[in-house]
């Protein structure tokens, strides 16, 4: 679908706040700010549900930054649920849902160094709800998808935006083989708040990757308890870390 040119002053406004500086004055990452763009873009009907995105290199001359940091924005937004990647087919806005508009908890207010703990908890009994849920549904649907993100995870480069990123989309296609509406809005709710916690608290060693590719194994084999503990386990690490940095 074609759309008419973007309005003069929006191009202006979206050069203003996205140029050079990967950060914003109040700290916000560059991607988070293109994340918001777009949304707005959807809410006041520049992109309807259904439409097709531009191609990453469009969209990033188009807010005037790298292609890294659009596909970071618009992982972001899959996470919120609001577009949605079709293999071989490009990016298209979703179907409008209550869900979709459910904004990301505020990763900044939550990670005050007295509600990291907190929040490791609450995140740890989510995707261990969510392992259990994908294992127990192994034989009734295709995890094609979680193998292809596990393959993401692990060419990723190690301590790097990419490998958290690439950790959280395997989480979230977790989140979708579990098949449960509302564990799969509350990982999205909490995806951000994620982000900003693994890299806090990113530990030396990849127990990260280590950690989806036992939770991958042990969804493969329909072992759902095995599956929800490895995800404690990582939890408990992830504690630790929280208290070295009190």
């Amino acid at each position: 679908m074609s759309h008419r040119p973007l309005k003069h002053l929006f191009q202006a406004r979206v050069k203003r706040e996205t140029a050079v500086n990967e950060f914003s004055p109040i700290g916000q990452k560059l991607y988070m700010r293109i994340a918001q763009q777009i949304r707005t873009m959807i809410e006041d009907g520049y992109w309807s549900p259904g439409d097709r995105l531009p191609p990453l290199k469009r969209l990033a001359e188009q807010f005037n930054c790298s292609r890294a940091t659009v596909r970071e924005a618009l992982g972001a937004l899959r996470g919120q649920g609001l577009i949605e990647f079709r293999h071989g087919d490009g990016t298209y806005v979703r179907t409008a849902s209550v869900e979709m508009w459910m904004q990301p908890l505020d990763a900044a207010v939550l990670l005050g160094l007295d509600h990291v703990s907190d929040l490791v908890e609450l995140q740890t009994a989510i995707l261990a709800a969510i392992a259990s849920s994908a294992a127990k549904r192994r034989a009734t649907r295709d995890y094609s998808e979680l193998s292809r993100a596990l393959f993401d995870l692990e060419s990723s480069s190690r301590h790097s935006e990419q490998r958290i990123a690439s950790e959280l989309r395997f989480y979230a296609v977790l989140a979708a083989c579990a098949d449960n509406p509302v564990l799969e809005n509350t990982f999205r709710v909490l995806q951000e708040a994620l982000r900003s916690s693994l890299r806090l608290l990113s530990p030396k060693r990849d127990v990260g990757l280590h950690t989806c590719r036992a939770v991958y194994d042990a969804v493969q084999m329909e072992q759902a308890d095995v599956a929800r503990e490895i995800i404690y386990a990582y939890g408990d690490h992830l504690l630790e870390q929280a208290e070295k940095i009190k």
